[in-house]
């Protein structure tokens, strides 16, 4: 197994994808996976079969990526996701100032030796509930090879819409 972590980080476009080519042949060459420990969501959707969401120490979601990019069941998921820069179409939207907002995850990320009881990312959840505060959620199924921890995850496709507090 090749375990690459954070290969690409602050390196400009050219040189992340020279690297990943390497990569990509080293993996070739040796029959083998590849674990990419990254934050970068571009190169994941680029290079990976399978995402691994973590939070807190904690695996939060588990999928397919093209199913983790299209329908994410865990909050933070979705938070990270919606934090992705987005290209303005047309000079038009420009213009009319209908730039979207970039959406961020408000609060701050807690110390692995204070997390909270219950969820590590109830105190910045939308959908955090009394639930969330007191219990930690089990990683459960949440369609073909999918999984959530999340009490709430039928609720993510809303927080779209919600103010992230």
């Amino acid at each position: 197994m090749l375990l690459a972590d954070e290969p690409t980080t602050a390196l400009d476009v050219t040189i992340q994808a020279q690297i990943m080519s390497v990569l990509a042949e080293l993996r070739e060459r040796l029959g083998t996976a590849m674990v990419l420990i990254t934050h970068d969501l571009g190169l994941v959707a680029e290079s990976c079969d399978r995402v691994l969401v973590m939070y807190g120490g904690r695996k939060v979601e588990e999928a397919a990526t093209a199913e983790l990019f299209a329908a994410p069941a865990h909050p933070y998921t979705r938070g990270l996701l919606d934090s992705v820069p987005r290209l303005v179409v047309g000079p038009a939207a420009h213009r009319a100032g209908t730039r979207p907002r970039l959406r961020e995850i408000r609060g701050t990320v807690p110390a692995l030796d204070k997390l909270p009881a219950g969820c590590p990312y109830a105190p910045r959840c939308p959908l955090a509930s009394e639930q969330c505060r007191a219990t930690m959620p089990p990683l459960l199924p949440r369609g073909d090879a999918h999984l959530a921890a999340c009490w709430h995850s039928a609720h993510v496709p809303e927080i779209a819409h919600l103010s992230m507090r």
